[in-house]
């Protein structure tokens, strides 16, 4: 890349342009980043290697970006199609002369973090002093990191420059605009009939693997296909017994007793344990006995679950119920406190922000905000006369406080968008209350206008454990497991699974870099192992997962190349059936007639109307483009030759001409052509360079 050898002359230019701490990194990154080492390759696209450890490393910063959203195999297939993209690319961007400047790299750097506030000013502009400053900090602690980044700047720099070149010689001519337009506007209508394909059985319709071989001949792009395997497996599922369940519950049913005991490590005695109903410190006991942490939060009835619906009963005040089964988790629930609130109400309030407060400009410290609070609050009291003259000053006048009339508030629908602390006033008061409330925009003097609905609200105490299979559960699950592996080896799969009451799942068409099958969570492990160099077909693994135990089969290898005709045939079948039907049928057509026609083959004569070529769906079949296409070149009450569509055969007369007027020029639908085009040449140039590339792939030799 020629920006890399003028950046070691030109430093002296940049260092006038932008702070020199800032491109003497920039520099080191775009230049470091071109000397790395050239071993273990991941891949190449014709000469151009791509570097295992740069890509191994781009993966994990990928990965990072994304904040774990993303697996390892998704950011491997992310970061190979980039470096394909540009290695195919450069070849092209050479060839054309396409540079970039020192500089044009450094302003697309600064403009990625121009706009992030950790580099800005107190006057919200970008800082260079900052930005060095972080430049030096990567510089010293992911310096490949960075020089990855600074080349990634720089390769989008030219790619852009180079699209933006392609794009620029794109045009749509007039006559291209024209017909645009025709296609578009010129109309048809037309009587037509319709055969069938479906009025031939498929079985009396015979394909030979002949002829699949020929048509695959014909084709052979379309039947290219990557290394495939084809596997099927059973999962011994690691849940919980009906003994394990009843364990469970029996052991969350001592909470509900005062009379059990436990062995106390920390003291080396026993200790009494009571009910989680005389438990002094109901937050402290949940969190010893469960495995979700204590909630404490208010919950209307309507919003619990269908199982604590289910055994709650009445929900009263002290009731403890269950333990039941909610969610993957066996759970005892004490009904610490229970409230009727209203559901709906209608408040106002006058805000006082302070410097710091959520989406607040004000400047004022927050004691200085609470004391102005207090004293508006002290002018109005209880009077709600006073507060509506204080929040029609202060809707006007914004200065000190801001009044805002918040309408109502429905508690089961959008009470969650307020703020904790005014949305506890709004319940916790009684309808006409004036007060003050904290919350993270600022102290509020709340009015509470108006209140409807009353509903009830409960706070639970809950003790969650986690449903899962107990170890000696486990130990069944795993000699099971074993004793099917090892018969499997010698013995009938699908009949060992039916004794063993699991299922079999086939799973066709596994590539190189999948990471799933179908009815288990991710799992590359199995995938690997299925394409491993010595796998033969028949081989059994047992794997472990989170999930269980999976004992899978290899059935099928298939090498990278063309597909077999037994493998085609499920695609090329039913389109040379189309074919022989489409024969067959046209064969029997003798007549010119459309009542004709119609009567001979048990069809009916249709009329279609102002059918244009842009969208050739005929009302019924659907899309015909062939049909409507042979349409447009008939004359007025013209009758067609029997038509192969897509549905089946059509015999059709035209019955009505309409062309759209003519027009000035067709300028308008000639620039809509361009920026089609535009935006797709890009894609289409990147994919045609791909394919004409040479590209050897080794990613699931590390992944």
């Amino acid at each position: 890349m020629a920006v890399l050898g003028k950046i070691r002359s030109q430093g002296a230019i940049l260092i006038l342009v932008i702070a020199l701490a800032l491109f003497a990194f920039i520099i080191q990154g775009v230049l470091t980043s071109s000397g790395q080492s050239q071993s273990d390759a991941i891949g190449y696209v014709g000469d151009a290697e791509i570097n295992q450890r740069t890509f191994a490393r781009m993966v994990d910063n990928t990965q990072r970006q994304r904040g774990g959203q993303m697996t390892t195999i998704q950011a491997v297939n992310s970061v190979w199609e980039q470096m394909v993209r540009s290695a195919v690319l450069d070849e092209q961007m050479e060839a054309a002369g396409i540079e970039v400047t020192d500089e044009e790299v450094a302003e697309r750097v600064k403009a990625s973090y121009r706009n992030n506030p950790q580099y800005q000013n107190a006057d919200g502009n970008f800082s260079e002093s900052k930005f060095a400053a972080f430049v030096k900090q990567m510089e010293t602690g992911n310096a490949d990191v960075w020089n990855d980044y600074i080349q990634q700047m720089a390769d989008a720099a030219r790619q852009e420059k180079f699209f933006n070149l392609l794009k620029s010689g794109i045009v749509g001519t007039n006559a291209e605009g024209e017909m645009d337009y025709r296609m578009a506007n010129d109309n048809r209508s037309f009587q037509y009939v319709q055969i069938p394909y479906s009025s031939i059985p498929d079985s009396t319709v015979e394909v030979t693997s002949g002829e699949i071989q020929k048509y695959m001949n014909d084709h052979k792009e379309q039947f290219k296909t990557d290394a495939q395997r084809d596997i099927e497996y059973v999962l011994f599922k690691d849940e919980a017994s009906t003994e394990d369940l009843a364990e469970m519950r029996k052991q969350l049913s001592l909470r509900k007793s005062m009379d059990n005991s436990t062995y106390n490590v920390n003291t080396n005695q026993a200790e009494e344990i009571p009910s989680i109903q005389d438990a002094e410190d109901k937050q402290n006991y949940v969190n010893r006995f469960s495995d979700v942490p204590y909630d404490g939060t208010w919950m209307v009835e309507s919003k619990l679950s269908a199982a604590q619906k289910n055994v709650g009963g009445d929900f009263e005040k002290g009731s403890v119920f269950g333990p039941y089964q909610d969610n993957g988790y066996m759970k005892l629930s004490l009904v610490e406190d229970k409230r009727t609130i209203m559901d709906s109400v209608y408040n106002r309030h006058i805000l006082v922000a302070y410097a710091g407060a959520q989406r607040s400009t004000a400047t004022r410290t927050k004691e200085e905000a609470q004391a102005t609070a207090d004293s508006i609050f002290d002018l109005i009291g209880q009077s709600k006369s006073k507060f509506d003259s204080k929040f029609e000053y202060f809707e006007e006048n914004t200065e000190l406080a801001k009044g805002e009339d918040l309408g109502w508030t429905v508690y089961t629908k959008n009470a969650n968008s307020l703020a904790e602390g005014y949305r506890n006033f709004l319940y916790e008061n009684e309808e006409g209350t004036i007060g003050i409330a904290e919350s993270t925009f600022g102290y509020h003097i709340i009015r509470l206008d108006e209140t409807t609905s009353p509903i009830d609200q409960i706070k639970l105490a809950t003790i969650a454990n986690k449903i899962g299979s107990s170890k000696e559960t486990g130990k069944k699950l795993f000699t099971k497991s074993v004793k099917f592996q090892q018969a499997a080896e010698s013995g009938d799969f699908n009949a060992l699974a039916e004794e063993n009451e699991v299922i079999v799942k086939p799973v066709k068409n596994l590539k190189p870099l999948d990471e799933s099958l179908p009815g288990v969570k991710k799992n590359r492990q199995i995938v690997k192992w299925a394409f491993d160099g010595e796998r033969e077909i028949g081989d059994i693994e047992r794997f472990e997962t989170t999930e269980g135990y999976i004992i899978v089969k290899l059935t099928a290898k298939r090498k990278e190349g063309i597909k077999t005709t037994q493998e085609a045939s499920s695609t090329v079948t039913p389109i040379l059936r189309k074919e022989k039907k489409a024969k067959m049928i046209m064969d029997k057509i003798t007549n010119t007639e459309l009542q004709a026609i119609a009567t001979a083959q048990g069809q009916t004569v249709k009329s279609a109307s102002k059918v244009n070529r842009k969208n050739p769906d005929i009302p019924g079949p659907g899309s015909e483009p062939m049909v409507v296409g042979t349409v447009f070149g008939l004359d007025q009450d013209e009758t067609s030759k029997p038509i192969a569509g897509e549905s089946g055969v059509f015999v059709v007369k035209v019955t009505a001409i309409e062309d759209a007027p003519d027009l000035q020029n067709y300028s308008s639908n000639a620039k809509q052509i361009a920026t089609r085009t535009a935006n797709q040449s890009t894609t289409q140039l990147v994919e045609a360079l791909k394919k004409s590339a040479e590209i050897e792939d080794n990613r699931d030799e590390f992944y």
